[in-house]
């Protein structure tokens, strides 16, 4: 028997929860994004290698994969809204900490902060969803979070680009992450709800439990998998930009269009797969998405020239959008009880993903002499595997209603 599902009361705070949910997201990814395009400025700065500079997106990579299983316990034991909360306290730290960050050493310690902050945000925003919309919502309620990645990725860089060059690296912490983060944790305390937990105070550790049905669940399972080879596919736009500047010779100016127009694809990419989850169903979707991205993925790397590759790119984006939304949404479903602890390890599989494909393209590039076409046929490769493992062992948990 199922238990009834907590619904958001109708008023002001009903229509803000959504939104509040795309600025968590939004905010997880605002340091990534600046750090891949201040990396130059801030190795200067700090005096050490841009591939030094470039291990504290690493480092923030490895917290979050340690955060993830750890979360799978606190999300069993405290209430989601409160981990929220301290996950956007935490980032906050982080960003106003590394401004005051006087060397590597330091920065490399505040992005501790940072990582664990993104991770908490991350795995909570989709327990949220999980917890206070009904089953019809969910799918468009994931889509719009995960909007907020998108937008991260085509505000930020031209944020980083403006303050920088009008004040220094620093000042796009001080002035605009950290601001929006202050702005995050107030918007998600007025205005997200808080689920009761008499459950677990009922009965305490079900910790274990919830790792036994999930670990136990071959379904859920597959989604684990398949979100570690989607996330590894995932990393098209880690290495697009460099592509086109050292295999087509583009400026910068023109790889950053590339990446911009791919976000706004990403974007229009989420809110689609929200609306067609309850039409086609999260694991058609899926797989449907995931292949088609994969293909376009390979092809990025074997067009004539930039612009036709470019234009691989978007559809590629767009379809990997689509994907992770209908990913995302099934996962969720796996094990209605435990949504909390299923999301957390959703995101330390996500994070070994990405932790194994960054380490695995940036030897192939060394190795085989920026060979690009080699990483985007693994990028390709990974991501119609995903497909085929959700194909094949992943079951739809929820049924896409039948028209009459």
């Amino acid at each position: 028997m199922s238990t009834p599902q907590p619904t958001i009361k109708k008023s002001l705070k009903r229509q803000l929860f959504v939104p509040a949910l795309l600025l968590g997201m939004f905010l997880t990814f605002t340091f990534e994004v600046f750090l891949s395009n201040a990396m130059v400025n801030v190795a200067s700065t700090l005096k050490v290698t841009v591939g030094t500079a470039s291990q504290i997106l690493t480092i923030s990579s490895f917290v979050g994969l340690i955060v993830g299983f750890i979360m799978g316990f606190l999300t069993v034991r405290f209430k989601h809204k409160s981990l929220f909360l301290l996950g956007m306290a935490l980032f906050g730290v982080g960003a106003l900490g590394s401004f005051f960050a006087p060397d590597f050493e330091s920065i490399l310690f505040f992005s501790l902060f940072l990582g664990i902050g993104a991770a908490m945000i991350g795995i909570v925003v989709f327990a949220l969803i999980g917890d206070f919309l009904p089953l019809e919502k969910k799918g468009m309620a994931i889509g719009l979070a995960m909007g907020g990645v998108f937008i991260a990725n085509l505000v930020m860089p031209q944020v980083t680009s403006v303050i920088t060059n009008a004040a220094g690296w620093r000042f796009v912490l001080l002035w605009f992450i950290f601001p929006i983060a202050v702005v995050s944790l107030l918007f998600g305390f007025f205005v997200l709800p808080s689920k009761p937990r008499q459950e677990q105070t009922a009965n305490k550790p079900q910790y274990l439990k919830a790792f036994k049905q999930i670990l136990s669940n071959k379904s859920a399972l597959a989604c684990q998998v398949g979100t570690t080879l989607a996330n590894f596919s995932f990393l098209v736009p880690v290495y697009a930009v460099s592509f086109y500047r050292l295999y087509f010779n583009e400026s910068l100016s023109t790889s950053a269009i590339f990446y911009s127009i791919a976000s706004v694809i990403g974007i229009l990419g989420v809110i689609v797969g929200g609306r067609l989850i309850n039409r086609i169903g999260r694991k058609p979707l899926t797989v449907v998405a995931s292949v088609i991205s994969g293909i376009f993925a390979v092809l990025i790397a074997f067009m004539p020239n930039a612009w036709a590759s470019a234009a691989m790119w978007m559809v590629s984006a767009g379809f990997a959008s689509v994907s992770i939304t209908g990913l995302n949404s099934l996962a969720l479903e796996q094990v209605p009880g435990f949504r909390g602890t299923m999301m957390s390890l959703n995101a330390s599989f996500r994070d070994i993903g990405i932790i194994v494909g960054l380490i695995i393209s940036g030897l192939v590039l060394n190795l085989y002499a920026n060979n690009f076409q080699i990483i985007f046929t693994m990028f390709g490769v990974s991501g119609v595997a995903s497909a085929s493992v959700v194909f094949l062992f992943a079951k739809d948990t929820v049924k896409p209603p039948v028209r009459g």
